[in-house]
């Protein structure tokens, strides 16, 4: 083998685990690797992936990824992971006019998974957006997220993820869930941050549902919580130590429950279990109605907390010859405020 060959064993790997190794570079490293060889001219082209950071986002590499990529290779790129740190007002401007710019190339490569970290920075996504076909994942992280458009569809989103995103108001999010009509997987994260008062999750064809409230500092002002409405859900994890207002209905499909809770607006949480087989629960309140125990006919799994001086009685199971696992943890798994 010659000196050459040793030297440039990567290049000689199969295409698949090259486009794999590129997938986790960020865009002016993908780029730059097109003056390797010739084999290499085109191949970032192939790329699903693309990482992009502010400094991604220059003439240059908008301009190559939007003449290059959208044109000569229609519905390759599935991929965009943004994080951007705007900075001053001017600098927004023009990383935003960049973003969008590579967002809607994106969208007519028919884009898969979108990813955006703004810091905190308002993001007005383009209108075009809204009307992408095949988005399946959603992920929006510390931003403060315009409104959306009274039309749109996201047709294919299946998972949206929304990581300490700020919205103009509590029918902001609704507005957003609307316009998802087949979306089965939802993660909220609240912060400090978060504005929303009232988190209204009216979703029928969601499947899996993940919140959660922990906040660093002392309870906000006012009403705040959730009220979720998941007929088809079946897989539901809640950790809060803020809301004072909970209200679940509608859940008959649930199979698997985590619940860490502070709220002492519980009964319409604990009601709406009744289907469980899996169920975790820790509620510092004593008035949480664990007396309901008798309504938990499919239970074969359960983990208590014991910070409640009535947990006790959720053991009264009206069938308890189905419980298979029994846990009781006597130190919470949760810092209550």
């Amino acid at each position: 083998m010659s000196n050459d060959h040793r030297m440039d064993i990567i290049s000689h790997l199969p295409d698949d685990l090259l486009l794999r190794i590129l997938s986790s570079l960020s865009l002016k490293d993908v780029m730059a690797t097109s003056l390797l060889s010739g084999r290499w001219r085109s191949l970032w082209k192939l790329v699903p992936k693309l990482n992009i950071g502010d400094t991604d986002l220059n003439n240059v590499c908008v301009k190559w990824v939007s003449s290059s990529l959208a044109f000569s290779n229609p519905q390759v790129l599935k991929s965009l992971d943004f994080k951007l740190f705007p900075g001053d007002f001017s600098r927004n401007m023009t990383i935003f006019y960049r973003f969008s710019s590579m967002v809607e190339t994106a969208v007519y490569c028919g884009l898969r998974e979108l990813r955006v970290e703004f810091l905190y920075t308002s993001l007005e996504l383009p209108s075009i957006f809204y009307a992408c076909g095949t988005l399946e994942t959603l992920i929006l992280c510390r931003l403060h997220l315009v409104d959306v458009p009274p039309y749109g569809s996201l047709s294919s989103l299946k998972t949206l993820c929304l990581l300490s995103v700020k919205f103009s108001s509590d029918e902001s999010v609704q507005k957003l869930l609307s316009i998802c009509p087949v979306l089965e997987e939802l993660v909220v994260r609240r912060s400090g941050y978060s504005n929303v008062e009232i988190f209204t999750i009216n979703v029928p064809s969601l499947t899996s549902l993940s919140i959660d409230y922990l906040r660093v500092g002392s309870q906000p002002a006012g009403v705040h919580g959730f009220f979720i409405d998941a007929p088809s859900l079946r897989y539901l994890n809640i950790r809060d130590r803020h809301s004072n207002y909970l209200l679940f209905k509608n859940m008959p499909k649930l199979i698997k429950a985590n619940v860490e809770t502070v709220c002492n607006q519980s009964e319409s949480l604990i009601g709406s279990l009744a289907s469980v087989r899996h169920l975790s629960l820790c509620s510092k309140f004593s008035n949480i109605p664990y007396h309901s125990g008798s309504s938990f006919v499919f239970l074969e799994h359960l983990e208590l907390c014991t910070c409640s001086s009535e947990f006790w009685n959720l053991l009264a199971l009206k069938d308890p010859l189905r419980l298979r696992v029994l846990k009781l943890k006597w130190v919470c798994s949760i810092q209550f405020a």
